[in-house]
């Protein structure tokens, strides 16, 4: 029994854990709080830990996992691209769509390549299309300039940055997903499709907001700095 409470705990954010707690205390049903985990999660651990325990009681732990987490100021969750093993979180591909879903004022995604239709970008299209101030960084010489011209017209309303290379040259390899100041995603995948579906990745969501806004002003001073610079609208 402590081992499944041990998993699930593992497996879910303080936030779905209010969901979940929330769901099991209006009807008590297992189906209706299962279907609430993001596709990935097994329902194995949810389920043992209802069968033992009940609806009422834990939501009460559901409930103390949020508390606990959020009490330490820091959800850190390891997210995997390629093989899968039991217990595995969100893969990359769905953590990061999941994550610029959620945001509601600001994204900022930095990458090297990319691909035009991989699941990234159609995410990065969702929020400029709601209104999401969303800014992308990339490697604006990459096949002559081609990747970061269509991605300019894929993303048209987004604001571009290229990076600015000292003198021993260089290119922009980071990969960083910031969202509403508040979560931060550092990963080795880029936005292509190679990283979502072929690729072995590895990256951490940090859902802290003194982190995230230290990454996001990182970005900030870099271009205020000189390092990073506006990159024109190719429309």
């Amino acid at each position: 029994m402590a081992e499944a409470i041990e998993k699930l705990a593992r497996a879910i954010s303080p936030s779905l854990a209010l969901k979940l707690a929330s769901s099991l205390e209006i009807d008590g049903s297992l189906a209706k709080a299962s279907a609430k985990l993001p596709a990935g999660l097994s329902q194995a651990s949810l389920a043992e830990c209802f069968t033992v325990l009940g609806a009422a009681n834990l939501a009460a732990v559901l409930r103390g996992f949020s508390a606990a987490a959020k009490s330490n100021g820091m959800d850190l969750r390891a997210v995997w691209s390629g093989p899968t093993f039991a217990g595995d979180g969100d893969h990359t591909t769905a953590a990061i769509a999941h994550l610029i879903d959620e945001a509601t004022e600001d994204v900022f995604a930095s990458t090297y390549s990319a691909s035009s239709n991989s699941a990234y970008m159609q995410s990065l299209w969702r929020a400029v299309a709601r209104g999401v101030k969303t800014t992308v960084l990339v490697d604006a010489n990459l096949n002559d300039g081609k990747t970061a011209a269509w991605m300019q017209e894929k993303l048209h309303g987004a604001r571009f940055l290229g990076f600015k290379p000292g003198p021993l040259g260089g290119v922009q390899h980071s990969k960083v997903v910031v969202v509403d100041s508040s979560t931060a995603f550092i990963t080795s995948a880029n936005l292509s499709e190679a990283a979502h579906e072929k690729n072995l990745e590895a990256g951490v969501i940090i859902r802290d907001p003194d982190f995230a806004s230290s990454v996001r002003q990182r970005y900030a001073t870099l271009l205020n700095e000189g390092h990073l610079y506006l990159l024109e609208s190719t429309s």
